[in-house]
């Protein structure tokens, strides 16, 4: 196997390693078994040649870097996007990614990035000789206190020229250098195996679905990322009971609904606003149970240290049977509690949001001049919802670009439509959607 120049994992279940010689080789995440190698670059349509590094961005898009250039690689068309081909000019590092190091202190990026990952955080990791930045796909640009040094902050990883690195979801990253690799416990946060990059190499078997969207997980993939998810910790069922057997998951079954007990995810507190003192988390859809896991990891990516989601309601509404909230397919996020440099902070969507004052021409009130964790929290929601929950359709209907804030979609909050004519749904839905966020999986 020669050296790995950039690897990616896709919402298919696949994990790619491409070569130096124009070549590839294909994973299978879920078995972490090799199906092929030497693949040509004719099956990635627009590919001038093996990336430099190459990540998946989420919404259908990801982003191929080859020297101070870049592409955009669409996955419904399955083709780099004509846009970023010839005869057109080329898309730069040096405009197209804001906040990138331009070598005061250490390496130009903008003349090219070693190695790109997803962490499924809505953070991207860009790796160049010893240093990396953390990019926040929210806020379109690199995180404040970067670039920062990799000996220190990754334990146990290579300190310095990083080729490669992917993240197919679940438990484990992986990177590359030379002619090693290295895996990354996610839990622990430390590198855990190392070894050569020979014919032996697999990945550890990943839950499949890893990668893709909550809206796109079919019951069986949504089953089996939530019982890794219970194997490794991050909740606990009340009912009906975990059961593992010989042959896989045998409860709870694909497509039942699930209680969450004590009302944990990932360590953060969801607090039900009609019922605070409420031990469950009940009528849980599997897959909104890995939306809300995922929402922990988005909202507690970097600073501040968030303890506590309020809500209205997750598995409960007052519509009819077939209704989202009945079907525990949505939840109404209402605040957010934590700790910032020590200081506890609570930020209501109501108080610091829909209470706002409206001002003539101003279609979004949050503002970051005003209040900067406010709006960092409520927008990283936003964006969280509109990459995992519904955006702009249903399911596979959904098309990038997502929705920005101030427009409509099936992710609803205080300033949805603005606008929008006296007496129309749009208008009622923003008024309803005063004190909540509003996300969901399928029809509403």
């Amino acid at each position: 196997m020669t050296t790995v120049r950039s690897a990616i994992s896709w919402p298919n279940d696949k994990t790619y390693l491409f070569h130096a010689d124009d070549t590839y080789d294909r994973y299978d995440s879920v078995t972490g078994v090799r199906e092929d190698s030497g693949l040509p670059l004719t099956f990635w349509p627009g590919m001038p040649r093996s990336p430099d590094a190459f990540v998946w961005w989420g919404a259908g898009k990801a982003y191929a870097f080859t020297g101070s250039t870049y592409l955009r690689y669409d996955d419904p068309s399955n083709r780099v996007e004509p846009e970023y081909l010839p005869p057109n000019d080329p898309f730069t590092v040096e405009f197209g990614w804001a906040g990138l190091p331009t070598g005061a202190d250490g390496p130009d990026w903008r003349t090219g990035i070693d190695a790109a990952l997803n962490w499924g955080n809505g953070k991207l990791y860009l790796f160049k000789g010893p240093s990396y930045v953390r990019y926040d796909i929210t806020s379109d640009r690199v995180d404040p206190g970067y670039p920062r040094t990799i000996a220190g902050n990754w334990t146990g990883l290579f300190t310095d020229g990083v080729d490669a690195a992917v993240y197919p979801g679940g438990r484990f990253a992986y990177f590359f250098r030379g002619e090693r690799f290295q895996r990354f416990d996610v839990d622990a946060d430390r590198v855990d195996a190392d070894g050569p990059l020979d014919a032996s190499f697999r990945l550890a078997p990943t839950p499949s679905g890893g990668v893709a969207p909550a809206r796109l997980l079919t019951p069986t993939q949504a089953n089996g990322l939530m019982a890794d998810l219970i194997r490794r910790g991050k909740l606990a069922l009340k009912s009906p009971a975990f059961v593992d057997g010989p042959a896989g998951i045998v409860s709870p079954k694909p497509a039942q609904h699930v209680v969450v007990s004590p009302p944990f995810i990932n360590g953060m507190r969801f607090r039900n606003e009609g019922n605070p003192t409420a031990t469950v988390i009940d009528n849980v859809d599997q897959r909104m149970l890995v939306a809300l896991y995922r929402l922990t990891r988005w909202v507690n990516s970097s600073s501040p240290d968030v303890q506590e989601l309020g809500h209205k309601g997750i598995g409960h509404g007052n519509g009819p049977a077939t209704d989202c909230h009945n079907q525990g397919r949505a939840m109404d996020l209402s605040g957010i509690v934590g700790e910032l440099d020590g200081t506890p902070f609570t930020r209501l969507v109501e108080r610091d949001w829909g209470m706002i004052p409206e001002t003539p021409g101003v279609t979004v009130r949050i503002d970051p001049a005003r209040d900067a964790l406010g709006f960092g929290l409520f927008t990283t929601v936003f964006r969280f919802a509109t990459y995992e929950c519904e955006a702009n359709a249903i399911g596979a209907a959904n098309r990038w670009p997502m929705p920005e804030l101030g427009g409509t979609g099936f992710v609803i909050y205080p300033d949805y439509a603005p606008g929008a004519p006296p007496g129309s749904r749009n208008a009622a839905l923003r008024a309803d959607h005063r004190n909540h966020m509003h996300f969901q999986i399928g029809v509403t």
